[in-house]
Parts: C-alpha cells; sequence; structure tokens
C-alpha cells in the first residue's frame, strides 16, 4: 500500500461523508478485490449522491481510478438506482475515459444502499454476521468520500459537507456547506426562520435522529436536514418514549412475524428476529438466545415504518435490548452458526413509492439541485468528534488566527479518530475538549 496515499487521506481528516463516519484512510489500507461505490442513497427524499454524480463526475471518477489502483481491485462498481436515467447516462459518457468501472443497476427498494444489502446486490455475497464487506474481498465508499479522497490527494482538508435540506419547505435544495454551522443557519439559507412546531431530522426518514437543538452544528456525516410538522406521522412515530412503544407492544402486538418476515437483515441469514423480542419485551419471557437475535438489527426501520400492521415499533425494542446487551459486555459471537441467504430475499424487497406514502411524505419526494450559495457567517462551532473513534485534540488556543483548512483537532496517534480541520478563516474564540469556536473577522 502507498503510504503517500494513505497518509494523504489521513492528514485531510476524511471519514465516510454519511452514516457513522468510519475513518477512511484505515478502510482504505487494505487490499480488496472489488470497490463498490454506494450511490443508491439508501433513504427517501434525500439527493446528495445524484446531484455529486452529475456535477463533478469527472473528480468522482478520478477519485475512484486511484483507490482501484492503490487497493489492487480487479474493478469499481457504481451501485446506483436504476431510476437514475439522467445521471447514469451522465456516467456512462464520462466512463468511457476510464477503464475497470462499471455500473450496476440496482431496483428501486428500500434498504438498496445499506452498506450489507449493497454489497450483496452487486456480489451475490453475503458479509457474515457482525463482518464488513472486506470479509467478502470488497470495499464499500459512497459518493462524497470519494471526492473527498480525490480532494485529499491534491492536499485538500475535508472542511465541507453537501447537504440535502428538504420536507415542509418551499424549495428543496442541496448546498456544500461549511462544517460546524448550526442547523438554523442552514434553515435560514432556505427560508426557514419559525421553526415554532417545526421538528428536524438529521438524516434520512427512516434512520435519522431528530435534532435535539437547532443551534447545534452540521458534521461530516450530515447529508439532509428533512424538516416536518411536529404532528406529522413520521415525528410522531419517531418521538415516542420507550414506555409508550412497551405499552403499546404489550396490547397490540399480534406475533404476526411480518417484522421478521421482511427484515433485510434476516432475510441475509443474519439471524434476526425482531417478533421474538417483541415476545420477550411484552411477557418478560426469559430467552437469551431470543434476545441476542437483536445484536444483528441495523435498525433500518423497516420493520416499524411499513411491515407492522399495528405501527408498533421493533427497532426501537431491538436497539433497546442491544444497548442493554452491550453494556453487560455481550457482543455477536464469531462461531455462531452461520445461516443461508433465504430464498425469499428477492420477494420481500420494499417497494421506495410505496414506503415514501406509508410514511406520508408523497409531497416531499421532490428534486433538490445542487446550488451554490453566498454565506455570510459570523460564527461557527467545530465538533471535535465526528467519526467513529476517539476525539481529536484540539492543537489551537483562544485567540489564534486560522485559516480554512488549518489543522484545530488532531487524533490521537495509534488511535482509531480523524484530524479536524478549521472550515472557515478567522479568530480562534473558544476551546474545549469538544469543540472549537471560530468568528470570522
Amino acid at each position: 500500500m502507498n503510504s503517500e496515499f494513505i497518509n494523504s487521506i489521513k492528514e485531510a481528516g476524511v471519514v465516510g461523508a454519511g452514516g457513522a463516519g468510519f475513518p477512511t484512510h484505515v478502510k482504505l489500507a487494505a487490499k480488496t478485490e472489488y470497490i463498490i461505490v454506494n450511490a443508491a442513497e439508501c433513504e427517501p427524499l434525500i439527493r446528495v449522491d445524484q446531484e455529486l454524480l452529475l456535477n463533478c463526475t469527472n473528480d468522482f471518477l478520478d477519485g475512484l481510478t486511484r483507490i482501484i489502483q492503490e487497493t489492487g481491485a480487479v474493478k469499481g462498481c457504481i451501485a446506483i438506482k436504476a431510476k437514475h436515467v439522467e445521471v447514469i447516462k451522465v456516467l456512462e459518457k464520462a466512463m468511457a475515459d476510464y477503464e475497470n468501472i462499471e455500473i450496476f443497476p440496482l431496483k428501486d427498494f428500500y434498504p438498496a444502499g445499506d452498506e450489507q444489502i449493497t454489497v450483496y446486490e452487486v456480489l451475490k455475497r453475503a458479509v457474515p454476521k457482525g463482518g464488513i464487506p472486506l470479509n467478502v474481498g470488497c470495499i464499500v465508499c459512497n459518493v462524497e468520500t470519494i471526492l473527498n479522497v480525490h480532494l485529499a490527494i491534491g492536499g485538500k482538508a475535508v472542511t465541507t459537507t453537501y447537504v440535502t435540506i428538504t420536507g415542509d419547505i418551499e424549495k428543496p435544495v442541496t448546498y456544500s456547506l461549511p462544517i460546524g454551522m448550526s442547523y438554523r443557519k442552514v434553515l435560514e439559507l432556505c427560508g426557514v426562520k419559525n421553526l415554532d412546531k417545526k421538528v428536524g431530522i438529521d438524516g434520512g426518514p427512516m434512520m435519522g435522529k431528530i435534532i435535539a437543538d437547532f443551534d447545534l452544528s452540521i458534521t461530516k456525516t450530515t447529508k439532509a436536514i428533512i424538516i416536518l410538522d411536529e404532528e406529522s406521522l413520521l415525528i410522531r412515530e419517531k418521538t415516542k418514549s420507550i414506555a409508550q412503544i412497551l405499552k403499546q407492544s404489550r396490547t397490540a402486538c399480534i406475533q404476526c412475524q411480518k417484522c421478521t418476515d421482511l427484515c433485510p437483515r434476516d432475510l441475509l441469514g443474519h439471524n434476526v428476529k425482531p417478533h421474538i423480542v417483541m415476545r420477550i419485551a411484552n411477557y418478560g419471557l426469559s430467552d437469551f438466545s431470543g434476545m441476542k437475535t437483536a445484536l444483528g438489527c441495523s435498525e433500518c426501520g423497516a420493520c416499524e415504518l411499513y411491515a407492522c400492521p399495528n405501527g408498533l415499533s421493533p427497532r426501537r425494542i431491538n436497539a433497546m435490548i442491544k444497548q442493554e446487551l452491550a453494556e453487560a459486555g455481550i457482543r455477536i459471537d464469531p462461531s455462531e452458526e452461520k445461516k443461508p441467504v433465504s430464498p425469499m430475499i428477492d420477494y420481500r424487497k420494499i417497494p421506495v413509492k410505496r414506503l415514501i406514502e406509508r410514511i406520508a411524505l408523497k409531497n416531499y419526494d421532490r428534486s433538490a439541485p445542487l446550488e451554490s450559495v453566498d454565506l455570510q457567517l459570523k460564527e461557527i462551532i467545530i465538533p471535535l468528534r465526528q467519526h467513529i473513534g476517539v476525539t481529536a485534540i484540539p492543537v489551537v488556543k483562544i485567540g489564534m488566527i486560522v485559516s480554512k483548512g488549518t489543522l484545530v483537532g488532531k487524533m490521537t496517534d495509534g488511535k482509531l479518530g480523524a484530524n479536524i480541520h478549521a472550515s472557515i478563516s478567522g479568530t480562534v474564540t473558544g476551546v474545549s475538549n469538544d469543540s472549537i469556536t471560530i468568528e470570522t473577522i
């Protein structure tokens, strides 16, 4: 492996631009057979991948080509939904100048774009429960991550993130925004100034998290901000307390098993049985093997927002039990008997159009074109942990003048983590163990 290549990615602070934010310099330090580009846009309403492929085509392909070369992969596969005809045409035209890259068209189902589902769709190889794609000969990166790798090779640090702002707003849009900008300031750019009775989601409607405070900062992994009315179906489901969920479950769970029948991870052979977990939670049963099936749950939300006929939340109960097991030191057992992929996997895919209707977002399924924006920011607060691993250590002091791209948080040597850089030029006005505040001069 070319140490210069890996070091440039490490120094630039590149992490997975979406999801958990795994440090990319660690992921790409391995040799592999295939590079899979996750361009599926797993979650409804998000448009970042589509817009980047349309507007940054050659930079993306240059980055992908370099990754293929450095990892020794035989091929790069761009997994994108076949419905994105315009994007595919642009890619195919540009790909004439590149080798060892092909497009793999995906059907429009949820959760196409989940890393392990995407690996199975492209290679027909099932990642083992608790495993990673490298276990079956591939590395998966999303579009923005590959763009950031391309920029890192040229010496440019990660200081911005591409975000789709959508939902109950007049005009959905995708912007490139400085990391550390507040959700509130982002929404003001879109004309949303009155947030009374509005709730925000960071991420997609299925797996995204409720924004606890609009004055918090966007990070390297922020891919979407969805604004909805507090009384909307999705927000009501996401804001239920665990006490409410358990009470409803005990009352209304009919043990129909649809949550398990449609569970994407169970269909992959990961032995995830939400209906059994519901039974344990409902009746206090002593079934340790049944409880442990929750460890394989990806929390995709298919069970709660699509499968369950009574609107219950096996996902939240799985998540609760997973946390309790983790606190007890119980993890997935690698020696657990492997189960085969279900023969029903191709017949139990959730159509995205039906899913969008089910969660009452049909009116918000609109384009969100990438646009430039003139920012007049007075202050940003940059979190020092935007990734899997340990928090970066501050390397600046109050009063220091920094430029965009200046290192402000350094990863700990020998520990999993990522560097953090200034996303605007200005004066450091705040330094803590958790964040760096910069004000424009």
